[in-house]
């Protein structure tokens, strides 16, 4: 999803054809419209799903005995894959089978979409809701989109589905994280849902709209090449180059097991289900979302009433969780009450830049990638503003501190010195729990900039001597980590 951009918050103190199902190109439009959309951005992920995806195609069409015909769609599709990403490969190709079977009607493959288009500028532009398999006999049609992640169907899909489908066409999500065949679901708002999307295309079109940074960009295919997290050499990218999104959390982890961080970032393994206890998090989630709402563009937080508007804010959420919010909060406002330049004209900001560096993999069956990688680091940051007049970046943490601080400390860092242009940033980190009261600060010059942006290049240069391909490449260190790692018995697995 895109967003109109606004004001820059650290400075802030013809009709819809609704019939027409044509099989059209993604964009047919004026010579701006397609750059929305031809970024290439190859990840494991990815690749899992196309292998999948032919995979199934490779089935289905197979005439041969079942077990023959599963053989050989897996012989030729996840050979090139490690050991451990041809388990997961084969699992999720077997899921599919257990939900759909093989039937007679006729298959299309070849990404069956429904469209709606609207006249912008005298040009027709479509915007589609693809599925991956089209199943057709004299009777009805059935449409499937295959899907091997978390993430569900798009308010867009469903809108466009809704507004276009005929009587005797049945639409599915084949929810393989889920190992479920459902129905996908309409939704009450289509025809909103369409308009705000063709208004929002008309924005870029007439080139009076940009992207605004957010979480939502951890997800996006584009992240490392649309220009919102800039080189920190001054390279612009291209489309070609292999992307790949580092979040904060992600980095975290770098330093203790190189392929804990790679199989997070790189190669999207599925974590292993953990009991856990859901209250403090809960406790965490609140804490972040109410704090910064008490403190955003609060000239005088420690004025009295303040915990009462508090109160009011969560009189909604669970009664345990707001009285710990509450308590946490005072003692917040304690460990800040000496900070008398303090101002918060920020919440939930994302800071982030791109680092370009040389990519030659191969491995022993064939070679993967050869170019560019464009590694591109973002952090979603609790609060941002000011201190003394200087930019400030704000963690509260409801836990520990933990060495690994000072790496988000300094991708905060370097982020805000790219944004603001300024001579000086702060990044504190206040802990706020039980067991630990105190307030990290630390304080970054401009002459400290070169020093960063070579860490930061250095962790790119190893991501790019990943084999997209061969998930157990990355060496793995065994300690205390090892504990708390979301991939123990995988990583033990395939040693």
């Amino acid at each position: 999803m895109l967003h109109a951009q606004g004001p820059t918050a650290w400075e802030r103190s013809g009709p819809v054809n609704y019939g027409a199902k044509p099989r059209e190109p993604l964009v047919k439009a004026t010579g701006l419209a397609p750059k929305l959309y031809t970024t290439y951005t190859p990840n494991s992920n990815l690749q899992r799903w196309k292998s999948i995806n032919d995979a199934i195609i490779d089935w289905l069409v197979n005439q041969a005995p079942n077990e023959v015909a599963i053989n050989q769609a897996e012989e030729n599709n996840f050979k090139y894959f490690d050991k451990l990403q041809q388990k997961i490969s084969s699992e999720l190709f077997s899921q599919f089978r257990n939900i759909y079977h093989k039937n007679t009607a006729d298959l299309n493959a070849d990404f069956p979409s429904s469209s709606i288009s609207k006249f912008i500028n005298d040009e027709e532009v479509f915007i589609n809701a693809h599925t991956q398999f089209e199943f057709e006999d004299e009777v009805s049609t059935e449409y499937v989109k295959l899907k091997t992640g978390k993430k569900g169907v798009s308010d867009l899909d469903k809108a466009i589905i809704l507004k276009t489908r005929l009587e005797n066409e049945t639409f599915y999500v084949a929810d393989l994280y889920n190992n479920d065949l459902l129905e996908i679901s309409s939704i009450e708002n289509a025809d909103e849902v369409i308009d705000d999307n063709f208004l929002l295309l008309e924005g870029f079109i007439n080139e009076n709209i940009k992207l605004i940074p957010g979480n939502h960009c951890t997800l996006c295919e584009r992240s490392s090449s649309c220009g919102e997290y800039p080189s920190i050499n001054g390279e612009g990218t291209k489309k070609s180059y292999r992307g790949i999104v580092i979040s904060k959390t992600n980095l975290l982890n770098k330093d203790n097991c190189e392929r804990q961080f790679a199989w997070k970032t790189q190669y999207g393994i599925p974590k292993e289900e953990k009991e856990s206890d859901p209250f403090p998090m809960k406790v965490g989630i609140s804490f972040h979302k109410f704090s910064g709402m008490m403190l955003l563009n609060n000239q005088d937080s420690q004025k009295s009433g303040e915990i009462e508007r508090l109160k009011n804010l969560l009189k909604e959420e669970d009664g345990e969780v707001a009285i710990e919010v509450i308590k946490k909060y005072e003692q917040l406002l304690n460990q800040i009450k000496d900070f008398n330049n303090l101002e918060i004209t920020a919440r939930e900001r994302v800071l982030g830049f791109t680092a370009i560096t040389d990519a030659i993999v191969q491995n022993k069956s064939h070679k993967v990638y050869e170019g560019k990688i464009a590694a591109t680091f973002m952090g979603s940051a609790d609060l941002v503003g000011r201190l003394d007049g200087a930019p400030l970046v704000v963690e509260l943490k409801t836990g520990a501190q933990l060495p690994q601080h000072s790496a988000e400390a300094e991708l905060y860092a370097l982020g805000a010195f790219i944004q603001t242009k300024e001579k000086e940033v702060v990044v504190l980190h206040i802990y706020v729990s039980d067991k630990e009261e105190k307030i990290v600060e630390r304080r970054f010059t401009h002459d400290q900039i070169e020093a960063l942006k070579e860490k930061f290049d250095s962790i790119a240069k190893t991501i790019g001597q990943w084999d997209p391909s061969d998930a157990l490449q990355p060496g793995f260190s065994e300690g205390d980590w090892c504990n708390f790692c979301d991939f123990q018995k995988t990583c033990l697995e395939f040693r």
